[in-house]
Protein backbone atom coordinates (compact mmCIF):
# COMPACT_ATOMS: atom_id res chain seq x y z
CA UNK A 1 0.00 0.00 0.00
CA UNK A 2 2.75 2.69 0.89
CA UNK A 3 4.63 1.96 -2.12
CA UNK A 4 1.40 2.23 -4.42
CA UNK A 5 1.10 5.75 -2.36
CA UNK A 6 4.46 6.29 -2.97
CA UNK A 7 4.29 5.79 -6.78
CA UNK A 8 1.36 7.99 -6.81
CA UNK A 9 2.66 10.82 -5.24
CA UNK A 10 5.89 10.49 -7.34
CA UNK A 11 3.71 10.40 -10.81
CA UNK A 12 1.99 13.47 -10.08
CA UNK A 13 5.42 15.48 -9.33
CA UNK A 14 6.91 14.57 -12.56
CA UNK A 15 7.02 16.74 -15.31
CA UNK A 16 5.28 14.72 -17.91
CA UNK A 17 7.16 16.68 -20.83
CA UNK A 18 4.70 19.55 -20.88
CA UNK A 19 6.16 22.90 -22.09
CA UNK A 20 7.58 25.67 -19.76
CA UNK A 21 4.31 27.84 -18.78
CA UNK A 22 1.75 25.21 -19.06
CA UNK A 23 0.21 23.29 -16.50
CA UNK A 24 0.54 19.98 -15.42
CA UNK A 25 -2.50 17.58 -14.90
CA UNK A 26 -2.65 17.03 -11.29
CA UNK A 27 -3.61 13.59 -9.72
CA UNK A 28 -6.46 13.36 -7.00
CA UNK A 29 -5.51 10.60 -5.47
CA UNK A 30 -5.03 11.25 -1.62
CA UNK A 31 -1.31 9.78 -0.32
CA UNK A 32 -0.61 9.40 3.52
CA UNK A 33 1.14 12.09 4.75
CA UNK A 34 5.10 10.62 4.75
CA UNK A 35 6.15 13.45 7.59
CA UNK A 36 4.97 16.24 8.58
CA UNK A 37 6.30 19.72 7.54
CA UNK A 38 8.76 21.36 9.80
CA UNK A 39 6.93 24.13 12.12
CA UNK A 40 3.50 21.96 11.73
CA UNK A 41 2.08 22.58 15.02
CA UNK A 42 0.21 19.85 17.45
CA UNK A 43 -2.78 21.08 17.28
CA UNK A 44 -3.38 21.03 13.56
CA UNK A 45 -3.22 17.09 14.05
CA UNK A 46 -5.73 14.94 15.85
CA UNK A 47 -4.87 14.35 19.04
CA UNK A 48 -3.87 10.33 19.31
CA UNK A 49 -6.10 8.87 21.95
CA UNK A 50 -4.11 5.41 22.26
CA UNK A 51 -0.83 3.83 22.94
CA UNK A 52 -1.05 2.76 19.65
CA UNK A 53 -1.71 5.72 17.72
CA UNK A 54 1.09 7.72 19.37
CA UNK A 55 3.43 5.12 18.49
CA UNK A 56 2.02 4.75 15.21
CA UNK A 57 2.45 8.57 14.28
CA UNK A 58 5.78 8.88 16.33
CA UNK A 59 7.78 6.16 14.57
CA UNK A 60 6.00 7.20 10.97
CA UNK A 61 7.33 10.67 11.72
CA UNK A 62 10.41 9.53 13.15
CA UNK A 63 11.77 7.16 10.18
CA UNK A 64 10.21 8.99 7.38
CA UNK A 65 13.31 11.16 5.97
CA UNK A 66 14.24 13.19 3.08
CA UNK A 67 18.01 13.01 3.44
CA UNK A 68 18.23 15.45 0.71
CA UNK A 69 16.97 18.71 3.42
CA UNK A 70 17.41 16.84 6.81
CA UNK A 71 20.36 17.62 8.15
CA UNK A 72 21.09 13.91 9.47
CA UNK A 73 19.11 10.99 10.43
CA UNK A 74 17.98 12.22 14.01
CA UNK A 75 15.82 15.28 12.09
CA UNK A 76 12.84 12.80 11.85
CA UNK A 77 13.08 11.99 15.64
CA UNK A 78 13.63 16.27 16.08
CA UNK A 79 10.28 16.34 14.18
CA UNK A 80 8.14 13.46 16.47
CA UNK A 81 9.13 15.09 19.96
CA UNK A 82 5.34 16.25 20.64
CA UNK A 83 4.69 13.00 21.03
CA UNK A 84 7.60 12.07 23.39
CA UNK A 85 8.43 13.20 27.16
CA UNK A 86 10.23 15.74 27.38
CA UNK A 87 13.08 14.03 29.22
CA UNK A 88 12.68 11.58 26.28
CA UNK A 89 13.11 14.42 23.31
CA UNK A 90 16.36 16.03 25.43
CA UNK A 91 17.78 12.83 24.77
CA UNK A 92 16.96 11.97 21.13
CA UNK A 93 17.57 15.42 20.10
CA UNK A 94 20.80 16.53 22.02
CA UNK A 95 23.25 18.02 19.70
CA UNK A 96 26.26 14.72 19.18
CA UNK A 97 28.56 15.05 16.95
CA UNK A 98 29.68 12.57 14.74
CA UNK A 99 33.53 13.16 13.66
CA UNK A 100 33.30 10.07 11.44
CA UNK A 101 30.61 12.31 9.87
CA UNK A 102 27.02 10.63 7.78
CA UNK A 103 27.14 7.33 7.09
CA UNK A 104 27.47 6.04 3.34
CA UNK A 105 23.89 5.04 3.34
CA UNK A 106 22.59 8.63 4.20
CA UNK A 107 25.15 9.94 1.47
CA UNK A 108 24.26 7.89 -1.27
CA UNK A 109 20.25 8.51 -0.48
CA UNK A 110 21.78 12.64 -0.91
CA UNK A 111 23.02 11.78 -4.15
CA UNK A 112 20.36 9.73 -5.18
CA UNK A 113 17.88 12.58 -4.21
CA UNK A 114 16.02 9.74 -2.38
CA UNK A 115 12.95 9.96 0.16
CA UNK A 116 13.04 7.42 2.99
CA UNK A 117 9.05 6.48 3.72
CA UNK A 118 7.58 4.61 7.15
CA UNK A 119 5.62 2.00 7.10
CA UNK A 120 4.73 1.09 10.86
CA UNK A 121 3.48 -2.32 12.78
CA UNK A 122 2.68 -2.22 16.53
CA UNK A 123 2.29 -5.46 18.71
CA UNK A 124 2.73 -6.06 21.51
CA UNK A 125 3.04 -9.89 22.26
CA UNK A 126 4.60 -10.54 25.68
CA UNK A 127 4.72 -7.40 27.13
CA UNK A 128 3.05 -6.76 30.42
CA UNK A 129 -0.50 -5.60 31.06
CA UNK A 130 -1.12 -2.07 30.32
CA UNK A 131 -1.99 0.14 33.90
CA UNK A 132 -3.51 3.53 33.86
CA UNK A 133 -0.96 5.17 33.85
CA UNK A 134 1.79 2.97 31.52
CA UNK A 135 1.81 1.07 28.59
CA UNK A 136 4.40 -1.27 26.48
CA UNK A 137 4.54 -1.57 22.75
CA UNK A 138 6.71 -3.12 20.27
CA UNK A 139 6.74 -1.26 16.80
CA UNK A 140 8.32 -2.90 13.70
CA UNK A 141 9.24 -0.31 10.53
CA UNK A 142 9.93 -1.40 7.43
CA UNK A 143 11.47 1.76 5.53
CA UNK A 144 11.46 2.42 1.50
CA UNK A 145 13.33 4.57 -0.40
CA UNK A 146 11.90 6.14 -3.45
CA UNK A 147 14.27 7.71 -5.82
CA UNK A 148 12.68 9.03 -9.14
CA UNK A 149 10.12 5.87 -9.85
CA UNK A 150 12.17 3.63 -8.41
CA UNK A 151 11.13 1.98 -4.87
CA UNK A 152 14.00 -0.34 -3.01
CA UNK A 153 13.37 -2.05 0.62
CA UNK A 154 15.79 -0.36 3.46
CA UNK A 155 16.98 -3.83 4.59
CA UNK A 156 16.39 -4.95 7.57
CA UNK A 157 12.99 -3.40 9.12
CA UNK A 158 13.99 -1.80 12.39
CA UNK A 159 12.29 -2.83 15.71
CA UNK A 160 11.88 -0.27 18.67
CA UNK A 161 10.46 -1.50 22.21
CA UNK A 162 8.83 1.30 23.51
CA UNK A 163 7.42 3.15 27.06
CA UNK A 164 4.58 4.97 27.12
CA UNK A 165 3.29 7.05 29.93
CA UNK A 166 -0.09 8.74 30.34
CA UNK A 167 0.61 12.22 31.54
CA UNK A 168 -2.14 15.40 31.85
CA UNK A 169 -4.50 13.00 29.95
CA UNK A 170 -2.64 11.99 26.89
CA UNK A 171 -0.35 9.18 26.41
CA UNK A 172 3.55 10.05 25.43
CA UNK A 173 6.27 7.98 24.68
CA UNK A 174 8.96 8.04 27.66
CA UNK A 175 11.55 5.79 26.49
CA UNK A 176 12.10 3.42 23.45
CA UNK A 177 15.13 0.72 22.89
CA UNK A 178 16.11 -0.86 19.94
Amino acid sequence: MIIAAAAALLYSCQDNGNPPGTATPQSTTTAPAAAPQTGTSASQRPEPTSPEDVVHQAMTVAFTLAPTTDENPTSGFRRATQWFTPALAARLTSDVRNERGPSLQWQQWINDNARVIADVAIGCSGCPPDTDTTAHRVATITQTTVTGNTTRPVEPDTTVWLTLTAADGRWLIDNLTY
